[in-house]
């Protein structure tokens, strides 16, 4: 058996930036001759067909290169790859560097020509090739080979291999890659390494590899959110968690890494302890830029600035001032009725989950989301044992076509965080229906926006919870938009609801249209563009035609704005 025909392909993959030229049949035929004394080959493929962009990456199946070369200053975000085709033995290696200095990899088999086949035949750089197509996950996948090199080679082995050379592939007949030239390796060149490193399962050696850059801060660990009667400490110390507000609220300073680049999320697990009901929770911020934060409001709710509503009740602690900064809501979600505690009530067609998973990309806040930071999770409840909840923030490495890094100023968070402390619930809407903030904007913006989250709660059948409201928000008294945040898609959750009361028509408390919430999900922040926004004086007016009480019953609504800049 020849050097040749018992050659082992290298395939890597690298990004780059190339115009696409094509060698010419003469001059490929002379570099093929001089590979016949060589020890091996590689093949430089280009991508030669994207209708969608102009932009033009190169190719090249080498041995020791790495797969993903990102831009500048983010060398770390993606570990260094290579595939390794043994053609002798019907098996190809995907081997990885993770950012520890750890090698992976994973094996497959590959039968060659398996589930291709050949529709036809055409030339690709002077070389006869048959076209061969199959299909992948509803895919079409095609590759143009020929058999005149007297070797293979296979720059996608996972699509499969076939008996020959590739010289161009592509999926769907839009995406394609093509040779760009063929050149000998040099001779004593190593194409497979030593070792392929540590052996996996290729899903999860593919799973390794896509979070090994993955940055996760732990935050919570199934921590307690019951009504305890807590009160704040005089000071919060790092890496130790804090029970405060009646108890339904905890506390942690944590070290946060750099944001820039990363796209981060928040991500919380909560189930029941003993509370059978919807709650509301948050994950939130408490900024400290000020001479007054949250914390100062915590521990003694007068001390920190406040407003008067026209019922004449005083409400400190909900909107920003020259000295205070209200907390920036990160995330707005609302417990199941009852999940795990109450698993045992058994329902026919539903099967209950037994913790809810709540995960939300917060992105637009990332400014906010590094260095030292305190984070509190707020679940509002009475119950002794309440709930429990796990809280991680994870920063995964964003791509090219972020959105620009912007700014953040916290505006107001009307979540009554702490109502199992004494807080008044938040009726101030009242007959005007309307929430006016004061802010300085520091500088001009082309493109302001306000990150605005709305959930309309309590009145029963007649309140604000099961009513249409239109929410308005104004600048400076002019009109930005008018819209009704509404859900009708509750009935989707039934299973995190294990204890939600069940009617006579059929229905479920927790299948009901809320406005803008449902038992057991996240509430999506409303992106509202503000448009040119000059440094100065400015003014946000949120109206909301507030239910009336009726009898015990009341309506309210939890607003929390930003301005993004």
């Amino acid at each position: 058996m020849t050097t040749m025909k018992r050659i082992f392909i290298a395939i890597m993959a690298v990004l780059a930036c190339s115009a696409v030229t094509f060698t010419a049949s003469a001059q490929a035929k002379k570099i093929i001759k001089q590979m016949k004394k060589a020890e091996g080959m590689t093949i430089a493929y280009g991508l030669i067909e994207r209708p969608d962009s102009p932009m033009r990456s190169k190719i090249e199946v080498v041995g020791d290169k790495q797969r993903n070369v990102p831009r500048e200053g983010r060398e770390d975000f993606f570990p260094k790859e290579s595939t390794y085709v043994d053609f002798a033995n019907n098996v190809y290696y995907q081997s990885a560097v993770l950012a520890n200095g750890d090698v992976v990899c994973s094996k497959r088999e590959f039968e060659v020509n398996k589930n291709f086949n050949v529709v036809g035949d055409t030339t690709y750089m002077g070389f006869k090739c048959k076209i061969a197509r199959t299909i992948i996950n509803s895919n079409t996948m095609e590759v143009w080979y020929t058999t005149e090199l007297g070797f293979k080679a296979a720059p996608q082995p996972g699509w499969g291999v076939v008996d020959g050379a590739v010289l161009r592939y592509s999926r769907n007949g839009q995406h394609a890659m093509g040779a760009m030239s063929i050149e000998p390796i040099k001779k004593g060149h190593e194409v497979f390494p030593e070792t392929f490193g540590k052996e996996m399962d290729p899903n999860i050696y593919r799973y390794t590899l896509n979070h090994s850059n993955v940055i996760t801060v732990p935050v919570f660990d199934q921590e307690a959110v019951n009504f305890t009667g807590a009160k704040a400490p005089e000071s919060i110390e790092p890496g130790k968690t804090y029970r405060v507000g009646g108890g339904s609220i905890i506390l942690k300073k944590v070290t946060l890494p750099k944001s820039a680049d990363r796209d981060v999320f928040v991500e919380l697990t909560q189930y029941s302890k003993g509370d059978a009901y919807d709650r509301t929770g948050s994950v939130f911020i408490i900024p400290t830029d000020k001479e007054k934060s949250f914390f100062d409001a915590i521990k003694d709710l007068k001390s920190v600035p406040g407003f008067t509503g026209n019922n004449g009740v005083d409400y400190p602690g909900l909107v920003s001032t020259d000295n205070y900064t209200a907390p920036l809501e990160l995330m707005r979600f609302f417990t199941g009725f009852g999940v795990r505690q109450y698993n045992y009530q058994v329902v026919p067609g539903q099967k209950w989950v037994d913790e809810v998973l709540y995960k939300m990309n917060i992105t637009p806040l990332a400014t906010e989301l590094e260095g030292e930071v305190i984070i509190g999770a707020y679940i509002g409840n009475w119950d002794a044992n309440g709930h429990s909840i796990t809280l991680n923030l994870k920063y995964y490495p964003g791509d090219e076509d972020s959105k620009p890094f912007r700014k953040v100023l916290p505006l107001f968070n009307t979540v009554n965080y702490l109502e199992q402390a004494g807080q008044e619930y938040p009726l101030f809407l009242g007959d005007d229906g309307k929430l006016e903030v004061k802010f300085t904007m520091p500088e001009d913006s082309e493109n302001a926006y306000l990150y605005f989250l709305t959930t309309g709660h309590g009145g029963w059948g007649g309140g604000d919870e099961f009513n249409r409201k239109v929410n308005t928000i104004l600048l400076d008294g002019e009109k930005v938009i008018s819209f009704i945040p509404w859900r009708d898609d509750c009935a989707t959750y039934r299973n995190n609801n294990p204890c939600s009361g069940n009617f006579s028509n059929g229905e479920s408390s927790s299948d009901l249209s809320r406005s803008n919430w449902c038992p057991g999900t996240v509430t999506n922040p409303n992106y509202i563009p503000l448009g040119k926004v000059k440094a100065g004086e400015h003014t946000i007016t949120v109206k909301i035609p507030q239910g009336q009480r009726e009898g015990g019953s009341m309506s309210y609504w939890c607003l929390s704005g930003s301005l993004i800049y």
